[in-house]
């Protein structure tokens, strides 16, 4: 019971470790793009006015993206709120913590956004975009280590433009927001449409898109679903492999403590009192020699 208990729980571990790297991994990939992005804003500040937007240049391996960046005080932030580029942020909005300046820049990630996000069962309609802020109240722009912040808004919604996405009869029920938090959390939205486009409403910060169910898009591709089962045999594959092995190594210890055990066990008993054998019917014992007390003669004097 104890050998089971312990293949039980070392399986229930190396599964939820497997979902867990999955989950990382991905959620590295996207840190590591916002990092990147951010770096090249601060540098595209050094010098620069507040409260305008500036264009981002970045990498050639980042081809298709676009980003802008913009730098504000606090108070200014709260009264008039933001625009940058696709991104509407209302007055009355604050920066989580507070900080006296702040940097708020805006990504889309163009024809990549489907290399980097990935959500079951639908299909992107639209790049994803991202509005992150960060902390500018150091002097230096390039301060590589700016704390990252989150928005709250406490009058009207954050907005988010997605100009090229057509609200169709029928298709309207299934079109709906997604925000990806800064934790790696997905949200879940209608979307909401007005005269000249439509948008997704958040109150904070994060990275987002709009999807439709993967039957009802045009667009949907079934190399990309072939490859995503791919990738998840292989994972599922290689999970299972690597639990094996692990059983495999528990038992082979456990077989060999076993074998100490016995080893030393007969050993002791090398070690200790030969006794000989005798046949008692059709059972060979061990038995020990006998050895009889011998007479003592009584004398005269020790009967007196």
């Amino acid at each position: 019971m104890a050998i089971r208990h312990a293949i039980w729980l070392l399986g229930s571990l190396l599964f939820s470790n497997l979902l867990f790297s999955h989950g990382q991994i991905f959620l590295n990939n996207i840190n590591s793009v916002d990092s990147v992005i951010r770096d090249r804003a601060f540098d595209v500040l050094v010098g620069r006015r507040t409260s305008q937007v500036y264009d981002v240049p970045l990498p050639t391996n980042f081809s298709g993206m676009v980003a802008s960046v913009m730098r504000l005080r606090s108070k200014t932030f709260w009264n008039m709120g933001a625009n940058v580029s696709a991104a509407h942020i209302p007055p009355r909005t604050l920066p989580l913590p507070h900080v006296r300046r702040l940097i708020l820049v805006y990504q889309s990630w163009g024809n990549l956004s489907a290399t980097y996000y990935d959500v079951s069962g639908y299909q992107l309609l639209s790049p994803v975009v991202s509005l992150l802020a960060y902390d500018a109240t150091s002097n230096s722009t390039s301060l590589r280590s700016a704390m990252q912040l989150d928005l709250r808004a406490l009058g009207d919604q954050i907005s988010i433009s997605f100009p090229r996405v057509a609200l169709r009869k029928g298709l309207n029920s299934s079109v709906k927001c997604v925000r990806f938090g800064l934790d790696g959390s997905m949200h879940v939205d209608d979307m909401s449409s007005s005269s000249s486009s439509s948008y997704c409403t958040s109150t904070s910060t994060g990275h987002f898109t709009v999807i439709v169910p993967s039957e009802h898009s045009e667009h949907s591709s079934s190399a990309e679903r072939g490859k995503s089962k791919t990738i998840l045999v292989v994972e599922i594959l290689g999970g299972v492999l690597g639990f094996l092995l692990l059983i495999l190594m528990v038992m082979g210890m456990l077989n060999l403590s076993k074998k100490r055990r016995m080893k030393k066990m007969v050993k002791e008993a090398e070690d200790g009192e030969v006794l000989e054998a005798v046949w008692i019917g059709k059972s060979r014992m061990p038995t020990a020699a006998m050895i009889r007390t011998q007479p003592v003669l009584e004398n005269e004097s020790t009967m007196r």
